[in-house]
């Protein structure tokens, strides 16, 4: 327990040295005097072994980046003589104890305290093993992943449906295949049209994935998303509100706050909330969406443009036309770039960009002559609820919205339609001899 305190205490000086660029508050190996009181209340201090207790901050970050070249012949970026580290301390300490095994005690770690020996509950291995499969029952499930990318909807959900019955025989109800059996049927129910049926089997996948997989597992965080979205065509856009900020604070809690997964939840929530008519709260989410894109794809990428746009619609949602028509014209200047100007999309962002213009001219006309009231014909411009639903597919990674998506035949109608044209052949060979 001592020996992993005092690593995580030196990792711990790593992280704020570089957040601080100095390290005068803490000594450079980040050790306390381990006192602890035994049961009768006597204090004894733990003498530490001259193998862990000479290792210092400096020593483990020489050490981190001679693995990393030795290992996978790669060069860790340094600033200011340390290694880069994107994630905050909470996160990076969190992914340590998952991969070798360290158990804390539950309490608020900050960045101004260090680790304690009594901090340390367990260590315990990690073993590396495979999960054994059901043959028959993956063979279904791949198959109807398959036909699900063919544009088969229901074959593809006549072959889960049968997938998840097996598993159901083998497994039980919690496996991770039935989790993701239960997602594909969700998908499967919401592009058929049927989003109570997406909303009941995505509540038993994402039921599933907490007890198997963990409630801060990245697969846990999408059934929150998927689950949240199914719920806002619900029009219950409350529950898909809170079912996105759960969604958003255990991936900050994973990943931090500099992730570009943070932009599209950003965009979910500012969208849902357009939906309610919070334009205000709306902004500051895209605008966080915005800055993230700008950071990982630069200014003049289509992701870039589309938050743009977005941003743009709050603001003619709080009547700041002017704003949004700098919003506008940078994302009509991509669009015209990247698409061209005869494209659909360059000639809608051109047009919502001089319909800005005119709202503009409308508004300050009436705040010249000095009207205490702005009549109602500056209106804010809205998103329809059928594009947000259809923005919100996309961003999701979902093709298409319920409405545009047409289920495909399966085989059983397919031979129908065949005995069919035969038999309509047959008759009208009857009735050509007839005529004869």
């Amino acid at each position: 327990g001592a020996a992993v305190a005092h690593f995580l205490n030196c990792y711990h000086v790593l992280w704020r040295r570089q957040k601080t660029a100095s390290g005068e508050n803490s000594p450079p190996n980040g050790t306390q005097n381990k006192k602890k009181k035994n049961k009768k209340g006597k204090v004894f201090v733990r003498e530490p072994s001259s193998t862990w207790s000479s290792s210092t901050a400096q020593s483990i970050h020489s050490s981190i980046c001679e693995i990393a070249l030795s290992k996978f012949g790669y060069t860790l970026p340094v600033d200011a003589g340390l290694v880069v580290m994107p994630l905050g301390f909470l996160p990076m300490t969190r992914l340590i104890c998952r991969a070798v095994g360290i158990q804390l005690t539950l309490r608020d770690y900050t960045e101004n305290k260090h680790c304690t020996e009594s901090d340390i509950m367990n260590v315990f291995p990690i073993v590396k093993h495979s999960n054994p499969r059901a043959r028959d029952a993956t063979k279904l499930k791949d198959l109807a992943e398959d036909r699900l990318g063919n544009g088969y909807l229901g074959e593809s959900h006549e072959l889960i449906t049968d997938a998840l019955n097996t598993m159901l025989q083998v497994y039980g109800p919690l496996h991770s295949d039935i989790e993701s059996s239960h997602k594909h049927l969700a998908h499967i129910s919401y592009l058929f049209g049927r989003i109570g049926q997406a909303v009941s089997h995505q509540k038993q996948g994402l039921l599933a994935s907490e007890r198997v997989l963990g409630i801060d597992h990245y697969e846990t965080i999408y059934c929150y998303v998927y689950l949240a979205l199914f719920a806002h065509n619900l029009a219950q856009t409350s529950v898909a509100l809170r079912l996105m900020y759960r969604a958003k604070y255990l991936l900050q809690l994973i990943f931090g706050p500099d992730h570009l997964e943070q932009a599209a939840f950003d965009i979910n929530i500012g969208l849902m909330l357009h939906t309610k008519g919070d334009s205000q709260n709306s902004q500051k989410f895209l605008e966080s969406a915005l800055k993230l894109h700008k950071k990982f794809h630069g200014t003049g990428s289509v992701q870039v443009a589309m938050c743009n746009i977005l941003v743009a619609r709050a603001l003619a949602g709080n009547a700041d036309f002017r704003e949004a028509m700098k919003y506008q014209k940078h994302a009509f200047e991509v669009y015209s770039e990247k698409y061209g100007e005869d494209d659909k999309r360059t000639k809608d962002c051109q047009a919502f960009l001089s319909k800005l213009t005119q709202k503009a001219v409308e508004l300050q006309k009436w705040l010249q002559n000095k009207e205490k009231v702005v009549p109602n014909m500056v209106v804010s411009e809205a998103l329809p609820d059928s594009t947000i639903s259809e923005m919100l597919a996309t961003v999701n990674g979902i093709p298409a919205t319920p409405s545009k998506i047409k289920p495909n035949v399966t085989k059983e109608s397919d031979a129908k339609k065949e005995a069919d044209e035969k038999l309509e052949e047959i008759k009208q060979q009857g009735d050509t001899e007839d005529l004869d």
